[in-house]
């Protein structure tokens, strides 16, 4: 069992406030595995349905958290359309019970193994991976499909749930940040973690590189009103229902989790049903006080070195998805001043009542527009070296602008280094590296599908901005791949022996212009060798290469050369 002890000490005058221990809960294999709904049994999706590549191919893990009286498995259909065209890794699943003590009335952030505590995190298969999912759907024994409305619990206990997952994932895959994608109630439970430091991670940051926001209701949604709630199966009493409110039905008060406010229950206060019992509990905070003057999420600071986007439903061309409409779906109309604006894009569908809304998180063009990598300098990916990624060309904006992306790196020792991009399939693309000044080192524009170029770089930090042009909407579906390395110091023609090989780039054939050389080592660009042959007719069929950068290396009795070259 994985045990995470966090003492969190407070000090007033002489007094300490309080301390909290956390530990991962353990449970029957089979709760991980299956998910209980009435009286069937549904297999989740597990770590080991998927295949598994290389480790990770994406700079930053991506996690996905779903909304209001849902579950993990709404992802599904976008991240298997991931597993299958780009193979990804999905490294699994974060269960969280955030009603553990089955008591509807009281509400705390608490952690097991506190007594009475509402939440517990259960041990999961977790692995190292691309994308990660957070379930809220779980019961208080760790089984998946939950029957005390965990998953319509208080966004500020989904919050806190949140950081304990992103904790152990970059644990797991030593990455500096995550990408959150959070789907309807799920973007709020995002920006819950991401707007209230006491939340963040024991560095005290919180490490989130990216929000895309997809069907998030940033100012509310009254849709419980109009009995919506109950036809969907929600509780309309419940923690969740009570954070989203625009405006309470009765009373017409700003809903207090949104837009702050005093937690206090009568006739012009939080009066959301005016014959029936109101919600459970007004203790938005959850801090098993009542009567504070809460500060509503869109009143605090937000972050403004975070990639936002968003992902939102339009209903035959109108301005609602059903469940959220469009100006409270805008996170720039309660933050109109961000550095970098919330880039937005729009599912159009017919007339389908809810479903629009719930078929966002399936509806892979706009999602992946929304994961597109920064297009500014300051939110810049960063890349590590001998490492092979993938990144999605994208329309961003309309289609008259080209995907402009960029990333960092540290270059660790004065020395050439090499930056190779690679299967562009536009073949009309450029590449510019900016020094920390802001200086620009070299601008490059490829006509092919494949760039790579030499550097000579002092110490500090690289800025990479890739521009690709005639992005179409399909463009996506065909990633390209970067990889950054320390140069070996190896000219293209070795001079000194007045060797050359052609065509240089190549796809198949390799040819050598000195016929003395009997033997060939082919390397990549770790300095790992690959293959060895020998020369037959000065020529080297390479076909069977990856795209990439090479070295081969050329021998006879009296002499040994080594040239680079690029496969395409």
């Amino acid at each position: 069992m994985k045990k995470i002890v966090l003492f969190i000490i407070c000090i007033v005058g002489s007094s300490f406030v309080f301390s909290q221990e956390f530990q991962w809960k353990s449970r029957p294999n089979e709760f991980q595995q299956l998910e209980f709904r009435n009286d069937s049994v549904f297999a989740l999706k597990s770590i080991l349905d998927v295949h598994t590549g290389e480790i990770t191919k994406l700079p930053y893990p991506i996690v996905f958290i779903h909304g209001l009286n849902s579950s993990s498995e709404i992802w599904n259909t976008f991240t298997n359309f991931l597993d299958s065209q780009y193979d990804v890794t999905y490294g699994g699943r974060f269960d969280f019970c955030l009603n553990a003590d089955s008591d509807n009335a009281t509400a705390n952030t608490l952690f097991y193994p506190t007594p009475n505590a509402d939440l517990i995190g259960f041990e999961s298969n977790v692995t190292v991976g691309d994308y990660y999912y957070i379930n809220f759907n779980v019961n208080p024994n760790g089984s998946v499909g939950t029957n005390v409305l965990s998953n319509q619990a208080a966004v500020a206990k989904q919050g806190k749930a949140i950081q304990k997952a992103i904790q152990r994932i970059l644990e797991l895959t030593n990455k500096e940040k995550v990408v959150l994608v959070g789907h309807s109630m799920g973007g709020l439970c995002a920006r819950e973690y991401i707007q209230n430091n006491q939340n963040w991670q024991l560095d005290n940051q919180h490490h989130v590189a990216k929000l895309l926001s997809v069907g998030t209701p940033h100012g509310g949604s009254n849709a419980s009103d109009t009995n919506l709630g109950i036809f969907i199966g929600v509780d309309t009493r419940s923690e969740a229902i009570r954070d989203l409110k625009q405006t309470y039905y009765y009373s017409e008060d700003a809903g207090r989790y949104l837009f702050g406010g005093l937690e206090v229950n009568d006739s012009n206060n939080m009066n959301e049903h005016l014959l029936n019992p109101d919600f459970y509990t007004i203790d938005v905070n959850c801090n098993q006080t009542i009567g504070d003057n809460i500060v509503g999420i869109n009143q605090k600071p937000i972050d403004n070195y975070i990639d936002f986007s968003s992902v939102i439903g339009r209903i035959t061309g109108g301005t609602t998805d059903g469940v959220v409409a469009e100006p409270q779906s805008l996170l720039q109309n309660y933050y109109p001043t961000l550095s970098f604006p919330n880039k937005v894009f729009y599912f159009n569908s017919t007339f389908n009542f809810v479903q629009n809304h719930t078929e966002l998180t399936g509806e892979k063009y706009q999602l992946m527009q929304g994961l597109d990598e920064p297009n500014a300098k300051e939110l810049a990916y960063k890349l590590n070296l001998n490492t092979t990624y993938t990144a999605f060309p994208t329309i961003q904006v309309n289609t008259a602008n080209p995907d402009v992306d960029f990333y960092t790196f540290y270059a660790d020792e004065n020395a050439d280094y090499m930056i190779n991009i690679s299967d562009v399939t536009t073949q009309n693309f450029s590449v510019e590296l900016i020094d920390e000044s802001g200086n620009t080192v070299f601008t490059s524009t490829s006509s092919t599908s494949i760039f790579s170029q030499f550097q000579a770089l002092t110490i500090g930090t690289y800025y990479l901005k890739i521009t690709v042009n005639n992005v179409t909407n399909t463009s996506y579906l065909n990633p390209y791949h970067m990889l950054l390395t320390k140069s070996l110091g190896i000219d293209d023609v070795n001079s000194q022996n007045n060797v050359r090989v052609y065509p240089n780039p190549t796809s198949n054939l390799l040819t050598i212009s000195d016929d003395s050389f009997i033997d060939a080592e082919i390397y990549d660009f770790s300095g790992r060798k690959i293959f060895q042959t020998k020369i037959e007719n000065q020529q080297i069929n390479i076909e069977f290469l990856p795209k990439g950068v090479y070295f081969i290396e050329l021998k006879n009795a009296e002499k040994t050369t080594t040239i680079k070259f690029i496969k395409e």
